[in-house]
């Protein structure tokens, strides 16, 4: 994508017309960096770890929220079992930037408290800085410094996989044009990722001595072993499809079964995922996945459950690239993690992923964010707001 018309030179800085560096030293940028890190480090003091997912309309967050927000309307819906939707809408906006609140449980290691957001020289660390809490301070700092329509949703129940809040929200008759769904994409524009299945697999076996040579054959956790190595096999052999996200991504998660070493077992039952490109219906994975073993060794094979991909096909597809470019973003290739942008898709509603930060500092310990990546975020949520009527 050429962008020669939208970018101007100023001293070594290659600067956005109606934004900021991409490379801006801290004290050029402390006008708009330091409100953004006030907000962002409000936002991690607020603990919404996922699980326990202990959040309700009492909660720190929303009060947080409600203060960061002014001049909005607040609508609170709470879903129950920690699911919680705010909606916050000012003037009559087209586009939608939601943005999911919940961060994962922090990892063992931690140098400091997750909820006490630490500055560096070229980033912040706290828990939730990359996922995704620093696209919020983003977008709503952006939205404080002009009068234009504007609309969040904020979820609280993102990282536990189920997207109830966003599930209901994208079926409702809500009325947005388009949405913007924030997860850490480098700034850039995402259009298509994988989707995800869970399994649950029971193997049947025969109960046998342990001297038998038949165990060998019969063992229910053997079976299993046999099964996983064709499986390993299918997911690799299928990487070599020629396509943005090629094949099925395959993970053993949990297995158990068996009784001791000198018995043969005669269950076994094995948990695993799958992540499929969007070329490929679940069905059609399951299929090929249970054929990989005889029908008599399976005691049963179910579906936990299913979340789609996202695709750039079709004419919400093709909207949402028109919007992008209409925004003079850069476009990002297919990631391979799940987000809550393929709910949205699934109504038909034209969206794409976006946000700062690298996915390789989700989910880790000492996440961090850098300053840069805030900048271009906050770049982009600017002209949000600016066509945002």
């Amino acid at each position: 994508m050429n962008h020669a018309k939208s970018w101007v030179t100023q001293g070594k800085y290659r600067i956005f017309k109606t934004g900021i560096p991409l490379s801006t030293p801290s004290s050029i940028a402390a006008p708009i960096l330091e409100p953004i890190l006030a907000r962002l480090e409000k936002l991690v003091a607020c603990d919404t770890r996922n699980p326990p997912r202990a959040i309700d309309v009492d909660h720190p967050l929303i009060a947080e929220l409600r203060a960061q927000l002014d001049g909005f309307s607040i609508d609170i819906t709470d879903l129950g079992d920690g699911c919680v939707q705010i909606l916050a809408v000012r003037g009559r906006p087209k586009t939608l930037i939601n943005v999911h609140m919940d961060t994962v449980p922090h990892a063992p290691g931690w140098t400091h408290s997750p909820f006490e957001m630490q500055r560096a020289e070229d980033r912040v660390i706290g828990l939730g800085t990359c996922d995704i809490k620093g696209a919020a301070a983003c977008a709503m700092e952006a939205a404080s410094r002009s009068k234009a329509p504007a609309a969040f949703l904020f979820t609280t129940d993102e990282e536990n996989g189920a997207g109830l809040c966003v599930r209901k929200f994208a079926a409702s008759d809500h009325g947005f044009a388009r949405i913007i769904v924030s997860e850490p994409t480098c700034a850039q524009a995402v259009f298509a990722h994988r989707g995800i299945a869970s399994f649950e697999a029971k193997f049947a076996g025969t109960s046998l001595h342990g001297s038998d040579a038949r165990c060998i054959e019969m063992s229910a956790i053997q079976r299993a072993a046999l099964w996983l190595n064709a499986a390993a096999g299918l997911a690799r052999s299928s990487e070599s499809e020629a396509a943005a996200l090629p094949g099925i991504r395959f993970n053993a998660g949990r297995i158990e079964g068996g009784i001791k070493p000198n018995m043969c077992a005669p269950s076994c039952v094995l948990r695993f995922g799958v992540r499929p490109g969007p070329q490929h219906a679940i069905e059609d994975v399951a299929q090929s996945l249970r054929a990989l073993a005889p029908a008599d060794h399976w005691e049963g094979f179910e579906t936990l459950y299913t979340l789609p991909a996202l695709s750039p096909e079709g004419a919400a597809g093709q909207a949402a690239r028109a919007y992008a470019k209409a925004l003079a973003l850069p476009s990002g290739d297919a990631v391979d993690f799940w987000t809550e942008a393929a709910l949205f898709a699934a109504q038909n509603s034209p969206v794409f992923v976006f946000g700062p930060g690298d996915i390789a500092q989700a989910h880790a310990v000492d996440e961090w964010v850098s300053h840069a990546q805030l900048l271009k975020a906050f770049t982009m949520y600017e002209k949000v707001f600016a066509t945002n009527d």
